[in-house]
């Protein structure tokens, strides 16, 4: 039973109001207010392509912005070229853990386990670079959702620009390629050489330089700035104008580790990636230039086709041949085709 038979001053009641009040607040803000998240995050980042090329150099200024604007909460290091090893072993090391994040052409990279993302680096397929780029920012979410499964979160894509043919003997017309041993990353290429006329073989970027040395290869094929950034031009000195690929990459997260990042942590880590593509898509319109320009001056010769119509019928039963693989093939070019 309460006792009302004490009387107490009108101070003392504001003085045990007022400690009170200040007693719940305290408990207040001890049970809402979240702990703070003193965590530093590794994001550890790595991309089979050369330093000095426009995703190299992209590459750098997203870890240079990451470690800018999640002041000290996140450590971002690059790794390029052969450091890592190939880009299937960086591609393992991203899934296991080991890296955070790799850059990756899709269909070498996920595509192991969705080989549908070959679709991005097929021959004929995008008018121009500027609907190359569209279809790259139009697909991210479909990417995402198709390599979830195995751990994966893509984003940042980036065109690499529209590839055309180095090789140590003259290509001028189709007939030219019959026989020659030529690079490919994947699938897609090995049957796109096959279709032409040509002997398609994979190889890693990384041994493409001693391949070429070593006459095991007759020749590969890239944008300027991918064959000037790795300085193939040293040693095959012909470059034929051919158009055949645009390729591109995306930036692939650990999706358990992108998850595992505070909001505000993870908003800065996918916004740092979309400045990067900016970044890089504003390098590469200027690079391919000058970077043709740079190998002109070293040597090369180039050569425009006078029967690139030719080239271009050779790859059409591709399509039907690649459509047949599956729905999911079917299903992931159609979406492709939707955009214009």
């Amino acid at each position: 039973m309460i006792d009302f038979s004490h009387k107490i001053s009108k101070e003392e009641f504001v003085k045990k109001i007022v400690l009170v009040l200040f007693v719940l607040l305290i408990s207040v803000s001890l049970f809402a207010a979240p702990a703070k998240d003193n965590s530093v995050y590794n994001l550890r980042t790595s991309t089979n392509m050369a330093a000095p090329g426009t995703i190299g150099r992209a590459l750098a200024k997203y870890v240079e912005l990451v470690n800018q604007k999640a002041g000290g909460r996140i450590k971002a290091t690059a790794n390029f070229g052969a450091e890592m090893g190939s880009q299937a072993e960086q591609v393992a090391m991203a899934r296991s853990g080991a890296l955070e994040m790799v850059v990756a052409a899709p269909g070498t990279g996920p595509g192991t386990w969705v080989p549908e993302l070959l679709m991005f680096e097929f021959p004929y397929l995008f008018k121009d670079n500027a609907h190359y780029r569209r279809v790259l920012k139009g697909m991210e979410a479909e990417v995402s959702a198709r390599v979830k499964p195995f751990g994966f979160t893509a984003a940042a894509g980036q065109s690499q620009g529209s590839r055309h043919m180095l090789t140590i003997k003259p290509v001028t017309k189709l007939e030219d390629l019959k026989g020659m041993k030529m690079r490919g990353p994947n699938a897609i290429y090995i049957s796109m050489f096959n279709y032409l006329g040509a002997a398609g073989t994979t190889m890693d970027w990384s041994e493409i330089y001693t391949g070429m040395q070593t006459k095991v290869i007759d020749g590969m094929e890239a944008s300027p700035t991918m064959i000037n950034a790795s300085k193939f031009q040293d040693i095959a000195k012909n470059l034929t104008i051919t158009n055949h690929v645009i390729a591109g990459i995306y930036y692939f997260f650990n999706t358990k580790w992108l998850e595992s990042l505070p909001a505000d942590l993870r908003k800065i880590v996918l916004d740092c990636a979309a400045e990067a593509a900016e970044y890089q898509e504003k390098l590469d319109d200027v690079d391919q230039d000058i970077s043709l320009k740079a190998m002109i001056s070293q040597g090369v010769v180039v050569h425009n086709l006078n029967d690139a119509a030719a080239w271009v019928k050779a790859c059409e039963p591709m399509l039907s041949e690649y459509r047949a693989k599956g729905a999911n093939w079917s299903s992931f070019i159609d979406k492709i085709l939707a955009i214009k």
